[in-house]
């Protein structure tokens, strides 16, 4: 027989694989643990993460010791991933609670010394819930969380691999922490490992099919404030607005997890595109019907006081309104300006309404640039 088989049959000899290595049950068995992540990816629509990694597990199992002078020098072997004890670290927040064997049936490697040393592959599908607030430039934080299944503290002591509280992994990064945790009703320690994954989204497909429709549809917008509000092109360019901003939120529909807890700045962006442009539309035919010529003026009453006082006074200046505000109190008009109605209208309070519907278009158009403005700068600071 070789050597190695002359060890393998002095320590395997009597082994019982499902009782703790210490020799003493009061004594508590320290392993050292360490995580390198090969791959990881997020099933959005469940919210999982599916993590694929090399675990690194060592520990010391007196049972299994030799004296290398007996066997030829002889500081090594391996055996089967079924022949000695493992400890039962497993992933507490699992997604899949019918799948608890997360490690591949990879050898172990004793050491003379009785030194177990374990570094299989193994597959996490762990619960992480999204923030899709900078959806689709966001990063996701996911956590794993791994103990013992059946053993306390003072039974199986988890350690980190060097004591390091951080590893730098290729994807984005993470970091590892040990907790001790004390429950109450139970008088025994447990002890429990927290690894927090951090996951970037990037896909040069958004670019084209996220940025470029929301600058379109942006650009879009201001025009159509920059237009007369009696223009007609106003209420064609608005509904253009109106079909572009739908398709894009049925669209991000489609997308997106239906079970996320955030709402994304681009979702909210788009919705909030299509209530200015809607109110911008209304406003478009309002004034149309309101200065038609071929019927008479729907407004035989004018405005309240105190809103044509408001804006009459230096709120006009501040909204350039003064085109409309020199035509207030005269019947029609006159004059060149486009935006005033023809002399053939008969008396109405119709330049009063007329002030009033260009005061509420200015509104829209500085809510939309804000929210125009603050979305970008969001996007932005994020990527």
């Amino acid at each position: 027989m070789s050597k190695e088989e002359l060890v393998r049959q002095k320590v395997l000899k009597d082994y019982q694989k499902n009782a703790l290595p210490q020799r003493n049950h009061n004594d508590t068995l320290p392993i050292t643990f360490s995580f390198f992540v090969m791959g990881a990816w997020i099933e959005e629509n469940m919210q999982i993460i599916h993590t694929n990694a090399w675990v690194r597990m060592e520990w010391k199992d007196p049972r299994l010791a030799w004296d290398p002078k007996d066997y030829g020098g002889l500081k090594e072997i391996h055996v089967g991933s079924d022949e000695i004890w493992r400890p039962d670290v497993s992933l507490i927040n699992n997604a899949d609670i019918q799948e608890t064997q997360h490690y591949g049936a990879t050898n172990f490697i004793i050491m003379s010394d009785g030194s177990v040393f374990w570094v299989p592959p193994a597959t996490f599908r762990a619960e992480c819930a999204l923030d899709l607030t900078l959806w689709p430039y966001d990063e996701q934080f996911c956590h794993l969380l791994l103990a013992s299944w059946t053993r306390h503290g003072n039974q199986l002591d988890l350690q980190l691999f060097n004591n390091s509280k951080t590893e730098k992994w290729q994807f984005q990064g993470g970091t590892m922490r040990r907790y001790v945790i004390r429950p109450k009703t139970l008088p025994d320690p447990y002890i429990m490992l927290h690894i927090i994954i951090k996951l970037a989204r990037i896909s040069p497909l958004f670019s084209s099919t996220i940025v470029i429709p929301a600058i379109v549809v942006s650009v879009l917008t201001l025009l159509q404030f920059v237009l007369p509000v009696r223009n007609g092109l106003r209420v064609i360019m608005g509904c253009v607005t109106l079909v572009l901003c739908t398709l894009m939120l049925v669209y991000l529909a489609s997308e997106l997890p239906p079970l996320a807890q955030t709402v994304p700045i681009v979702v909210k962006f788009f919705g909030q595109t299509l209530g200015v442009t809607v109110v911008s539309i209304g406003v478009s035919a309002w004034l149309i019907k309101l200065t038609d010529t071929r019927q008479p003026s729907p407004m035989s009453a004018p405005p309240p006081v105190f809103l044509k006082t408001l804006l009459t006074g230096p709120l006009a200046t501040l909204l350039c309104l003064g085109a409309y505000t020199d035509k207030v109190g005269h019947s029609g008009g006159g004059g060149d300006d486009g935006e005033v109605l023809d002399a053939s209208r008969p008396a109405s309070y119709a330049h009063e309404w007329l002030l009033v519907a260009a005061f509420i278009d200015r509104l829209a158009a500085i809510f939309f640039l804000a929210v125009f403005l603050i979305t970008f700068i969001a996007h932005v600071a994020a990527v």
